[in-house]
This record gives C-alpha cells, sequence and structure tokens, in this order.
C-alpha cells in the first residue's frame, strides 16, 4: 500500500475518532435540552463515524485490484452522494459557529481569533471535520477508479500463455 493511502486511512481514523467525539457531545446535549436540530446533528455525526468506517472498510478489503461490486457498490454510490448532503450541513455549521463567535466577540469587545481557546473548540473541530470530510470524498473517488483501473490490469491465470516444452 503506497504511502498516500496509508495517510487517506489515519485521516479516516482522524474522522471517525472526531465525529464520534461530536456524536457524544451531541448525544449529551439532547440530554439538557431536546431539539429536533439536535437530533439531526446526532444523526449527521453518527453517518459520518459510518462512511469513515466504510472508507477504511473499502480500502483495506479491496485494495489494490478488487472493484466495489455488488451491495458494496450500492452502499457506496449512496453514501458518495450524501456526502455531499454531509458537507452542506457541516458548512453551515461552521457558518453558524463563526457568528456565535462574531456575537460573543462583539459583546466582549474582542476579535473573534483573540477569544480563549474554549470558545474556539466547536468551531475548529467543525472545520477539520469539514476539511477531513472533503478529503474523504476526494479519496473515495480515487480508490474506486484505482480499484477498476487496477483490475483491469490484472493478469488472470486462464490468460497466461503457457510454454509446454
Amino acid at each position: 500500500m503506497s504511502a498516500g493511502w496509508k495517510v487517506y486511512r489515519i485521516v479516516c481514523a482522524l474522522q471517525m475518532m472526531l465525529s464520534a467525539f461530536m456524536l457524544l457531545s451531541t448525544a449529551t446535549d439532547m440530554f439538557r435540552h431536546f431539539s429536533s436540530g439536535m437530533l439531526l446533528r446526532l444523526l449527521l455525526f453518527l453517518l459520518i463515524t459510518l462512511l469513515s468506517v466504510f472508507a477504511i472498510n473499502v480500502l483495506t478489503s479491496n485494495y489494490p485490484d478488487t472493484p466495489v461490486t455488488g451491495t458494496q457498490k450500492t452502499t457506496f454510490n449512496r453514501l458518495f452522494l450524501l456526502n455531499f448532503l454531509f458537507l452542506a450541513v457541516l458548512f453551515g455549521l461552521v457558518i453558524a459557529e463563526f457568528r456565535v463567535l462574531n456575537k460573543l466577540a462583539g459583546l466582549i469587545g474582542k476579535p473573534w481569533f483573540r477569544l480563549p481557546a474554549g470558545f474556539l473548540t466547536s468551531t475548529i473541530i467543525y472545520s477539520i471535520i469539514v476539511i477531513f470530510q472533503f478529503i474523504i470524498l476526494y479519496g473515495l473517488y480515487n480508490l474506486r477508479r484505482l480499484l477498476y483501473a487496477n483490475f483491469m490490469k490484472r493478469e488472470f491465470e486462464f490468460e497466461k500463455e503457457t510454454i509446454h516444452t
């Protein structure tokens, strides 16, 4: 496995940990004050966690030359398309966090980037999750293309010419 795919696996593992952390954080916040937005956020982070697990699974079980087929292909296509929805919601979360930071910074009289780190934590985590989500999206696309190309280049036993002496 090339170094790029090893880094991709690390990014998927980090995304899984970050989204699982946000999933637990959202679940605890939901117990304090329930809202439909919290439920949607809970579902979002659950699906992002599952996408990271799926990406690692596809990489481990299909690399270098087994194409994505059957139910794995159906799941891949659905999650790949859902990823665009995930990105839109994540961008919304980042923008909402920046708005809250701007209002808080206005109350304190400091620019938002001079606020204590505790106020910036969720914004930073959301931003990292967005970046990782783009990497996972791009990686899944390239992985599927690579698996198919390697499969087409693969030589099977019946294709090899045997020389009888």
